[in-house]
């Protein structure tokens, strides 16, 4: 047979702990034979946190990106305002950095796509409500409701198709607010169309002559470009036209491999 074990209750009490500290024991007191008796004991109390307060690693929120803040490309008030006819103090912005795709080269699609986060936290603020409207970037586009799809006869099904293909290959008309896309090598653009879709919510530049503007640029596929907006406003001093107004700019500027942006090649 197995004995039974008497268990002495232990009781942390800090003044008893603090007194063995100052006499320099160095093993904690024992508790005492009789079985019932409460022995002051030397505990670290334990720091811990319950369980249901730990967020599951799949509800933990991912650290955001450090945020992007390059410099001024260069010779961009001594060259390139100059040369596009603006003034050289105008306020130029950083919009957002992205990656060139297939399609941003696409004749195809014959599009330049805008990150949408840039869009709306840094290039919306600089637009008028005027210019907003026509860029489709005024209202936040509204979810569309997901419809079931009702079951038709074949015959009809089949001459749907039909109408959609062409449908597709027509394409939807879009305006826009005039822009004019800014390379080092290929110089400004003629006038385009920076638009957003209300298909995808994404926003583009478009239009006649951007395919041109593109084969001569500096970037390619895959590299990665910082875009600026600048847009000089119509200013009068005593009913005199000082300045005139400009059609907004978005300067597209290859960026290194450290983050800097590729100087433009002096003439």
């Amino acid at each position: 047979k197995m004995g039974k074990r008497t268990l002495a209750m232990v009781v942390y009490e800090p003044a008893a702990a603090a007194a063995t500290s100052q006499q320099g024991a160095a093993k904690p007191a024992r508790p005492s034979a009789d079985p019932g008796a409460v022995v002051p004991h030397d505990v670290e109390p334990i720091s811990a946190v319950p369980l249901n307060s730990i967020a599951p690693p799949w509800l933990r929120q991912a650290p955001a990106p450090a945020a992007i803040h390059p410099e001024e490309p260069a010779r961009l008030r001594t060259h390139i305002l100059p040369a596009l006819g603006l003034r050289e103090d105008l306020p130029v912005h950083f919009i957002d950095r992205k990656r060139v795709t297939g399609t941003d080269l696409d004749a195809h699609q014959n599009r330049f796509r805008v990150p949408s986060d840039g869009v709306l936290r840094r290039l919306r603020p600089i637009l008028t409500p005027g210019e907003l409207d026509s860029a489709n970037l005024l209202h936040d586009p509204a979810p569309k409701p997901r419809r079931q799809p009702e079951p038709v006869p074949l015959l009809q099904s089949v001459e749907g198709e039909h109408q959609e293909q062409r449908k597709k290959r027509k394409g939807k008309v879009h305006g826009g607010l005039p822009v004019r896309l800014v390379d080092l090598a290929a110089g400004s653009s003629g006038e385009l169309l920076l638009s957003r879709w209300e298909s995808s919510s994404g926003t583009i530049v478009k239009g006649e002559g951007y395919m041109d503007f593109v084969r001569r640029c500096s970037f390619k596929e895959q590299d990665v470009v910082d875009i600026w907006a600048f847009k000089q406003r119509e200013f009068r001093l005593f009913g005199k036209k000082m300045f005139d107004e400009s059609d907004l700019h978005l300067l597209i500027v290859k960026a290194k491999s450290d983050g800097t942006q590729q100087q433009s090649r002096p003439e």
